[in-house]
């Protein structure tokens, strides 16, 4: 599929040397809709790193962030993936061009953060838990101290031909578990101790594998491990560490684990005095 340069929307000048990035903002680290690229689910999009030396010492980054933004019909998995790049931009290789980050977009067009349901199946892709339906963002990137063709360690400037690249989103209808049952090895421990447990699911989890979201009623008294359910796990293991400062009573906290489109499990955990 050829790709899409896109159309430079009125934002402000795009730095020179950086065509056909039309989104390039100024110090582009927090995510907005107003500077992320919108992709067509199925189709594809270019943009081009722009990203300048940063001698040590660092005063500044010398990483660029790029954002896209997509719309989830709700009840499917998504895919992004870095379909080409320009040969300076060491795509595949760690410290190269890296694509990842997943963002919900928020009504005033922030973006926040939910990066528990992405995989990292590689640096150059990534897949999803199943969405609801809304917009959601992601970003590519280049790392500070940029690793180059023939395994060098650089920081150089990257930008027009030589930082383009296209990103492509696609979507998948895939059958994916919930949370049937969230066990505790005891359910009752002192204050300073951790407790490990057991997440079992509804089925095995899809290829790629997926996340699983964990809550606490109280996270400074009781705070769960994040989960990840290896490709075709049906249960997987996590940690439950209880404060080390002496609480003034026993306490009861609520532990759950849920997917995306779950209904969530819980287990209730007693840290004692």
């Amino acid at each position: 599929m050829a790709a899409t340069v896109i159309t430079a929307p009125a934002l402000g000048a795009v730095p020179a040397g950086c065509a056909p990035d039309a989104w390039e903002p100024d110090g582009d680290f927090d995510f907005s809709a107003s500077i992320a690229a919108p992709v067509t689910v199925g189709g594809t999009v270019t943009r081009a790193i722009c990203q300048a030396p940063n001698p040590f010492p660092r005063t500044s980054a010398g990483r660029d962030y790029d954002f896209f933004r997509f719309t989830a019909t709700g009840g499917k998995t998504y895919t992004g993936e870095i379909a080409a790049a320009g040969p300076a931009l060491g795509l595949g290789v760690q410290g190269g061009l890296q694509i990842g980050g997943l963002y919900r977009v928020n009504p005033d067009g922030s973006g926040t953060s939910i990066n528990s349901v992405t995989m990292a199946n590689s640096f150059e892709r990534f897949t999803t838990d199943v969405l609801p339906a809304g917009e959601y963002g992601f970003l590519t990137y280049t790392a500070d101290n940029q690793v180059y063709p023939g395994n060098i360690l650089d920081i150089r400037t990257v930008s027009g031909a030589d930082g383009a690249y296209t990103v492509k989103v696609l979507e998948s209808a895939v059958a994916v578990p919930t949370v049937a049952a969230v066990t505790l090895r005891s359910t009752s421990v002192k204050y300073g101790s951790t407790v490990a447990g057991t997440i079992t699911m509804s089925g095995p989890a899809p290829e790629g594998g997926m996340f699983l979201f964990s809550e606490s009623s109280s996270r400074l008294t009781a705070n769960p491990s994040s989960a990840y359910l290896a490709e075709g796990a049906s249960s997987v293991g996590f940690a439950v560490t209880t404060t080390r400062q002496r609480p003034s009573r026993n306490t009861r906290v609520t532990i759950s684990y849920n997917t995306t489109t779950g209904t969530p499990k819980s287990v209730v955990l007693t840290v004692t005095r």
